[in-house]
């Protein structure tokens, strides 16, 4: 049998458990060594390493299956250790070992190339510690004792900051290169470019690999704030449901923290002594105290904070920026901020700050960028919050034809579950206000994603390809279309059916 063949048999054949090393994985490292001429002989003896490291990973306590890279380097000890008990042919010399880590090294470069898994960093310092001196050193990489979440989750309810914070850095950045590997696969390509438009706006060029501080503030936006386009989810509350309790204890209790922490933009007030000082959050003026930060209190006080929060015995703090603003910019950056709320409410009655800031954290950013960068008068446009709509009183349902269309049809085009809401939201409003008569469902379905563009999309989407996947014509859809905005008065970004990219979208068009 030649390699592919043996591949094939132990995926196909021998496994019973769902591999962390995938069977795609495997054959498309061992074409690509074939290209460069190794021969079959080769290929086994290197399959022979890659199969007992999958038969091992398939029998360790934590699951690596969505972040193979984020393995720490004692458990790559504990595989020396367990095949050298399991596999005849394997024994926990130099040689073994070191020509181990050497054809793992090799395989994981080439996923990285290929964007599979992010870096090394772990496998190439257990390589150095086992195998890099004179003889092989086992014993320098032991797993954490079982005993340490306890006492980590106690420290942290007990507010024990200086001691943690070596720990807590460790724990974070674990957890964090799991999260980046899960949401870098092709699966959320398009939440990761939609996440992008949120974060930057219309005028803005994405910046270089390089540009460290504009990639920090991504992700924290993406993690923390971005709505999944198919679950409205963020992406922290998904990776929770989906691998929480594949997380080690410690790494359960960050997340957890991570998931409650709140959007703020707030700025200090007082010193309150040498350790902590008070801020005041900008638009519910709540206050609460963080360290303080190693800067000048001149400067510190002319400064206007950006970052998640949440709370333990004191509040705590995540990735945060910064920009220096005059006390009248800070308060004319309220004065922008609650007008944005009212529209939100206009959407959502009686929507708290939580509920606002939530939803719609990308606006606030870029209203803070344009007022501090951008010489606007206003961000905001007045006119939305002035308008008066036609009262809508729920007499009727809605068609449900209607309603599972656009449901079924708006994915297609790149809407959100959210946006599909909004757009059902509109097609029942239309219909509270009169009786409509529904000939073909798909026409008036197509005119509801065709407006829905057109109030937050710049340019809308075309309305000919939406008549001819349903099989209507386009006049169908514009003079639906007419209907819908007579009645309701529909105009551009309307408040009341306004989706996030709408909301950016408005606060550079006014």
């Amino acid at each position: 049998m030649n390699v592919y063949e043996l591949v094939r048999s132990f995926y196909e054949e021998n496994i019973e458990w769902q591999p962390v090393i995938k069977r795609e994985w495997v054959e498309g490292y061992l074409r690509h060594k074939a290209w460069q001429g190794v021969s079959d002989d080769e290929l086994q003896k290197t399959w022979h390493y890659l199969q007992m490291f999958e038969t091992y990973l398939a029998h360790a306590e934590t699951d690596y299956s969505e972040f193979l890279d984020a393995m720490p380097d004692w458990e790559y000890a504990e595989a020396i250790k367990w095949m050298d008990h399991h596999f005849a042919g394997f024994k926990k010399s130099l040689k073994p070992v070191r020509y181990f880590f050497g054809i793992l090294m090799d395989f994981y470069k080439y996923l990285a190339n290929r964007r599979i898994i992010l870096n090394t960093e772990q496998l190439e310092r257990a390589a150095e510690i086992i195998a890099g001196g004179r003889k092989v050193n086992l014993d320098a990489l032991r797993p954490p004792a079982r005993e340490q979440a306890a006492p980590f989750d106690k420290m942290l309810e007990e507010g024990v900051l200086p001691e943690l914070a070596p720990l807590i850095g460790e724990v974070v950045e674990r957890l964090m290169h799991k999260l980046g590997s899960f949401f870098q696969q092709k699966e959320f390509r398009d939440d990761f470019h939609r996440a992008l438009m949120l974060y930057t706006g219309p005028m803005i060029d994405i910046p270089d690999e390089e540009e460290d501080e504009f990639w920090l503030g991504f992700w924290d936006y993406f993690l923390f704030d971005y709505h999944l386009i198919a679950n409205d989810r963020t992406p922290l509350q998904y990776f929770h449901e989906l691998h929480d309790q594949t997380l080690a204890p410690e790494e359960r209790l960050i997340l957890s923290d991570f998931i409650n922490a709140q959007f703020c933009v707030f700025y200090v007030s007082r010193i309150v002594n040498q350790e902590w000082v008070e801020c005041v959050n900008l638009f519910t003026e709540e206050k609460f105290e963080l360290p303080y930060p190693d800067m000048d209190y001149r400067l510190l006080k002319r400064l206007l904070f950006t970052g998640h929060i949440f709370q333990r015995e004191r509040t705590m703090i995540n990735y945060v920026t910064s920009v220096e603003v005059s006390p009248n910019l800070r308060r004319r950056l309220r004065e922008e901020v609650i007008r944005q709320k009212q529209i939100y409410e206009l959407q959502q009655p009686g929507a708290t700050w939580t509920e606002f800031l939530t939803r719609h954290s990308a606006a606030v950013r870029h209203t803070i960028d344009i007022l501090t960068t951008l010489a606007k008068v206003n961000v905001t446009p007045r006119h939305l919050t002035d308008r008066r709509f036609p009262p809508i009183v729920s007499v009727r349902e809605p068609n449900q034809d209607v309603s599972a269309i656009i449901a079924r049809v708006m994915p297609e085009y790149g809407f959100s579950c959210y946006d599909i809401k909004l757009a059902q939201k509109l097609w029942h409003d239309y219909c509270q206000l009169t009786p409509a008569t529904i000939r073909k469902p798909e026409a008036w379905a197509a005119a509801v994603i065709y407006t829905f563009a057109q109030i937050n999309l710049p340019v809308g989407i075309p309305a000919e390809p939406l008549a001819q996947e349903l099989g209507i014509s386009a006049g169908s859809i514009y003079t639906n279309r007419g209907k819908l905005c007579e009645l309701l008065q529909l105009e551009k970004h309307d408040p009341r059916y306004l989706n996030e990219e709408g909301f950016v979208f408005s606060l550079f068009s006014s």
